[in-house]
């Protein structure tokens, strides 16, 4: 028997090895190849590996399935290769009814331009990125706006790009709803806040008449033995029209509404007047009032009676937390050129750092304070701060803790001008009175 020649030899065991090598490609496409061994005897597992690809790619594609946005991903000519089920969602093509399906056939004739544009630059790599907006067909025929961030898609083996694109349709619904509802709301508080103005200027127009004829009763000697009673109904009937005040305050601050009548104002000569409205009060605590007022340039422009109000609050604040015979300190100076500063020094009860944020919002006070402090309605820090910036100053605190005291920082626009510093002289009160100094 004649052998085969040595050529056909070669060629049966290439095609052998063709065949195992083809045999082992589907075997490792079809996941039956659990193992590789390579010429060192290294064994290299495939099961694991490819359940963690497996693994992966699902996870991956939930996530983009997830998305509100429409993913779809096309390749150079703008055919649809894959897209995430918010393009069923939204489009209504049904799980994968654009692929194999040109992008531009669903884009209006007239946005085609401008799509192209950007996908034009991104494909060829002259962008990074670029957006864009044009409209979508629906199934259904109708078109929506759609702005779609365009970016080409990296590390793979054909250049592809993915497309973002959001519905503008519903984020502008969104917006005019979210607009809408902003002005109700805006409305509705502005009424409410007019409702409140007016109620409190009515029920404070009542008060008048009987202060005024508890006045009379005090001045009429027929009515001596009911002289303790009258003074009682006098002390409440003050106290309840200073709480209307408050309340008209706080009103016309919420609104900006706080109308002025600016004029220069020496603001030492305010402060002083601000102690004699509280003379009473720091008789009756046993505080000592001292001043330390250095600054040369003391003339702001400002409402007289609004920054009286304003260091009168400050003065009150600082008597109401501090103990029986303690201590309060007010200081001045031009230390910024300028600027006229005031600082009202206590050694009351403290703030806590994390609350000095909070510490000019209405009623902070009432929900911070030990209750038997409370007289009032907790406005005054949030009236005085209201009053100082609208005359363009500011008002701030500081404290470094609770039983360290507060220190409270009134500033105001200093007008141009040197005048001589006031010399002080303290009376029986502990509150000092100054003359201006020749």
């Amino acid at each position: 028997m004649t052998a085969p020649p040595r050529s056909s030899e070669k060629a049966i065991t290439l095609a052998l090895t063709l065949a195992q090598a083809e045999s082992a490609i589907d075997a490792f496409a079809a996941g039956q190849i659990d193992a590789i061994v390579d010429a060192d005897g290294k064994t290299y597992l495939l099961r694991p590996a490819q359940e963690r690809i497996r693994q992966n790619e699902a996870r991956l594609q939930t996530m983009l399935d997830s998305m509100a946005d429409v993913i779809t991903v096309v390749d150079r000519a703008g055919t649809v290769i894959s897209q995430n089920r918010a393009a069923d969602r939204m489009l209504g093509y049904g799980p994968d009814g654009l692929v194999g399906l040109s992008l531009f056939e669903f884009i209006h004739e007239e946005d085609v331009p401008q799509y192209y544009s950007a996908f034009f630059n991104v494909i060829e790599g002259f962008r990074p990125q670029a957006t864009v907006e044009f409209r979508l067909r629906f199934r259904d025929g109708s078109y929506c706006p759609f702005e779609a961030t365009v970016n080409q898609l990296r590390d793979v083996s054909v250049t592809c790009i993915v497309l973002c694109a959001r519905d503008l349709t519903r984020g502008r619904l969104a917006q005019e709803e979210a607009g809408r509802r902003e002005v109700a709301l805006v409305k509705a508080a502005r009424a409410k806040d007019q409702f409140l103005a007016m109620l409190f200027h009515e029920l404070r127009t009542q008060l008048t008449p009987v202060l005024l004829g508890i006045a009379d009763l005090q001045e009429d000697g027929r009515f001596a033995e009911a002289l303790p009673t009258l003074a009682m109904m006098r002390r409440n009937l003050d106290l309840q029209s200073r709480l209307f005040d408050e309340l008209m305050d706080y009103t016309r601050i919420s609104q900006h509404k706080v109308r002025l009548q600016p004029e220069p104002v020496d603001a030492h000569e305010t402060i002083h007047l601000a102690l004699e409205v509280c003379q009473g009060e720091i008789v009756a605590a046993q505080i000592e009032v001292m001043l330390d007022l250095q600054a040369v340039e003391s003339r702001v422009m400002a409402d007289a009676a609004k920054l009286q109000q304003v260091m009168w609050n400050l003065i009150k604040n600082a008597i109401k937390f501090s103990a029986p015979g303690s201590s309060i300190t007010i200081t001045s100076d031009n230390a910024t050129p300028g600027q006229l500063a005031f600082e009202f020094i206590d050694h009351g009860i403290g703030i806590e750092r994390e609350l000095l944020p909070f510490l000019f919002e209405p009623l902070y006070q009432c929900s911070h304070s030990t209750p038997h402090i409370h007289d009032g309605l907790c406005l005054g820090l949030f009236i005085a701060r209201g009053l100082t910036e609208a005359q363009g100053g500011t008002l701030c605190a500081t404290s470094k803790g609770r039983g360290h005291g507060s220190t409270f920082v009134l500033t105001l626009p200093a007008i141009d001008g040197h005048f001589a510093p006031l010399e002080f002289a303290a009376n029986s009160f502990g509150q000092s009175r100054g003359r201006l100094g020749g």
